[in-house]
């Protein structure tokens, strides 16, 4: 097999192996997408049981205040019926006093009340808002997650489809060809073979010599650039220059 064919194998290797990078990097890249937005909603979640936990403290401490109030009641009536059966001034004065004291308590714990059904308000509000909210990121995420998901199992027929492909190219190759070809792979982000035109790498972005270019432009080995050391090819119809290289 000629040079010019091994350079158009390896060329088609390499378009197989830069669609694997791109399915095995979404591959990796999406579990932990999926794992960050559970993550998030899992948070969201938690929200809501924290405020719900801080509504039901609330509400207890009310119904706490409640108890407290209406024992205070009863003591006061309890005290009426008593001032009704004591016999001396003395008996009654320190009832009385007795009353007015609890009466002090019991104005205070109507304030406290009132301050603890402000608590409930906003409680109540804090939790219908992180449900609400939720609500909205949950729909939301809940798609972007089933597309990934869907996604992934489309990944793993084309993954292994891809790899079908490349079996099919890899015997083809002569061995040195692939074995430089792999090596330029690891050192270049995934691209080892590259176009010139108008005398120019497209891996580094430098000139190549006009004797490496004419010999790239005959097409008959492999050739690499002098400065990435990529190996190149050429396409007649992306370059202006190489009429120039022929004599045309």
């Amino acid at each position: 097999m000629s040079a010019a064919e091994q350079l158009k194998l390896l060329h088609e290797l390499q378009q197989i192996d830069q669609q694997m990078m791109e399915v095995e990097r979404f591959n990796r890249s999406a579990p932990q997408q999926v794992a960050e937005m559970e993550q998030e909603l899992e948070r969201k979640r938690q929200m809501i049981t924290d405020k719900e936990a801080l509504l039901k403290t609330c509400r207890e401490r009310r119904r706490e205040k409640d108890r407290e109030l209406e024992a205070h009641e009863a003591h006061i009536r309890k005290n009426q019926e008593r001032m009704m059966a004591v016999k001396t001034n003395e008996e009654y004065h320190a009832v009385q006093k007795e009353n007015t004291k609890i009466k002090e308590l019991i104005e205070d714990l109507e304030d406290q009340i009132l301050r603890v059904m402000d608590d409930i308000d906003s409680a109540e509000l804090a939790v219908k808002k992180a449900k609400e909210r939720y609500a909205e990121i949950e729909s939301e995420a809940q798609q972007r997650i089933d597309k990934l998901k869907d996604r992934l199992k489309i990944i793993e027929k084309q993954l292994a489809e891809l790899n079908a492909q490349r079996d099919q190219f890899v015997p083809a190759i002569d061995p040195t060809f692939l074995s430089r070809y792999n090596r330029l792979r690891e050192t270049t982000s995934g691209v080892a073979v590259v176009r010139v035109v108008n005398r120019t790498c497209q891996g580094c972005r430098m000139n190549v010599p006009p004797q490496v270019y004419n010999l790239v432009i005959r097409d008959e080995e492999i050739i690499t650039c002098p400065n990435c050391h990529r190996i190149l090819f050429f396409e007649p119809e992306a370059d202006t220059t190489a009429s120039e290289v022929r004599g045309g």
